[in-house]
């Protein structure tokens, strides 16, 4: 795979800051995944946070997961399944709601979570290194812009261009 992909070669290059997000995004996570497999952990880079969740908080119905992570209900029970099928968790029928189902950490899974820990702050001084090496807070900044594009999506900065342009 080439190091610099096609988009790079274009005169409209810088559009494509989210295909440059996604493919941090993805080289990222392999790197987390090896990283966390070097450890010893099971776990898949996706799930750290639905099961450091489940450590710090308890049992917790999907629902409650997902608002918790930001996630869509569908994408927490794919992960809340990878975990199952790792024996990390476990679902229970609430006693009293029986509609209602809960996630708990099994004791394997309260192990993974232990080590989980151990790793992420190995990880903050990863990611505190490559923020130096930026010259930037590379949380900061991410933060910072997906707050700015949910406050002011993308169509409403085309929208508010197109008016600037015409009035120029």
């Amino acid at each position: 795979m080439s190091n610099s992909p096609f988009f790079e070669q274009l005169s409209v290059a810088p559009a494509f800051v989210g295909a440059r997000a996604f493919r941090l995004a993805n080289l990222i996570s392999e790197q987390v995944q090896a990283f966390l497999k070097n450890a010893d952990l099971v776990i898949p880079t996706q799930c750290v946070s639905l099961v450091l969740f489940l450590d710090k908080n308890g049992p917790a119905s999907l629902v409650e997961i997902a608002r918790a992570l930001d996630e869509q209900h569908q994408l927490t029970a794919h992960r809340a399944k990878q975990l199952e099928s790792l024996s990390l968790v476990r679902r229970k029928q609430d006693a009293n709601d029986k509609r209602r189902r809960t996630f708990h950490l099994t004791q394997k899974g309260r192990v993974e979570a232990e080590k989980v820990e151990a790793v992420c702050r190995q990880g903050v001084e990863i990611f505190e290194d490559l923020s130096e090496e930026l010259g930037c807070d590379l949380n900061r900044v991410l933060n910072s812009a997906h707050a700015l594009l949910q406050q002011r999506p993308v169509v409403s900065r085309a929208i508010e261009n197109q008016k600037n342009d015409v009035r120029s």
